[in-house]
């Protein structure tokens, strides 16, 4: 596509464009050009709406083809009987809308569709304007029953003059909208970055502040995991006896002496058994609470 190029004046007419000429030819240049002055004003102004029509045209059209398969589809997923079809349905619509609310945001932000609206209300004010000096003209030559004279010229000169400078004044009124327009759709992008990046930074602190915890949560569960031990102290009432020693359902072990010890206990509550080997035997029962990664101490006193 070829670039359509901007509204400028390349040359200015000639300063004696209209002296020594008779009325005839003075008119006859006065009006080819205030014709062709708005010829191309108008023409660049339809070029121009046609990239912009179609450019909306497709933007809105893609965005209302994604805003009906968005809503469509959370209805579908009713349908379904599985949680996971329904999920993925559900989700697929939540994204589809929000791609259909990024062309429409798009549209706004680039001015296709506004764009198009104000270069329409600009050409056919410009036309309208053109076809009333036109019939003006055309009636005030009507209406000379004499021969054209130099007062004629300047009354018909300051009528081309005046539409010249009302297109000029629509054309400034319209570059005056673009401007605001765009100053806007550059205000609306540069606040929707930094609010990306702002969400964006948040999700990062949650992911980052998840990981930690999930860290520290493995850390603490496998700090848990560790075994502990027992230990148990013997005081006797004079030289040590013998015993037998048993942690729950374990086979007992026998022991001679002040101090027995266990390792690789799991965490928990364990049962400790001590039988005193003597006649009658004397059986000694004691609850320990062993914690991960530590030694459960207790003293277990003989009276024999």
């Amino acid at each position: 596509m070829a670039t359509i190029p901007d509204i400028s004046t390349a040359q200015l007419l000639a300063w004696d464009e209209y002296k020594d000429k008779t009325p005839d030819q003075a008119l006859l240049s006065i009006y080819s050009h205030i014709e062709q002055e708005s010829k191309e004003m108008c023409s660049w102004y339809w070029s121009s709406i046609g990239t912009k029509r179609n450019t909306s045209l497709i933007v809105r059209g893609i965005a209302f083809i994604l805003l009906v398969l968005g809503t469509t589809l959370p209805v579908l997923s009713a349908l379904f009987e599985m949680a996971d079809h329904k999920l993925a349905l559900t989700q697929v619509g939540a994204a589809i809308l929000v791609a259909a609310a990024l062309f429409t945001l798009a549209d706004r932000i680039f001015g296709w569709s506004s764009g198009w609206m104000r270069y329409i209300a600009t050409v056919t004010t410009m036309e309208n304007l053109t076809r009333a000096f036109e019939l003006e003209w055309a009636s005030y030559i009507v209406s000379k029953n004499t021969p054209l004279e130099n007062a004629d010229v300047e009354v018909l000169f300051e009528l081309a003059r005046t539409l010249e400078t009302e297109l000029t004044k629509l054309q400034a009124e319209e570059t005056t909208k673009w401007i605001a327009e765009f100053n806007t759709s550059i205000s609306l992008l540069e606040s929707m970055i930094k609010s990306q990046r702002e969400e964006t930074d948040r999700k990062l602190d949650a992911i980052r502040t998840n990981l930690t915890s999930q860290a520290s949560s493995a850390q603490a569960n496998e700090k848990a995991k560790q075994p502990g031990a027992i230990e148990v102290a013997f005081v006797y009432k004079a030289e040590p006896k013998k015993v037998r020693i048993a942690i729950d359902s374990n086979p007992t072990v026998e022991f001679l002496g002040y101090s027995w010890s266990e390792l690789n206990v799991l965490p928990g509550q364990h049962k400790l058994t001590v039988e005193i080997m003597s006649d009658p035997p004397q059986m000694i029962t004691k609850v320990i609470d062993v914690q991960a990664a530590t030694t459960a101490r207790t003293t277990i006193t003989l009276t024999i």
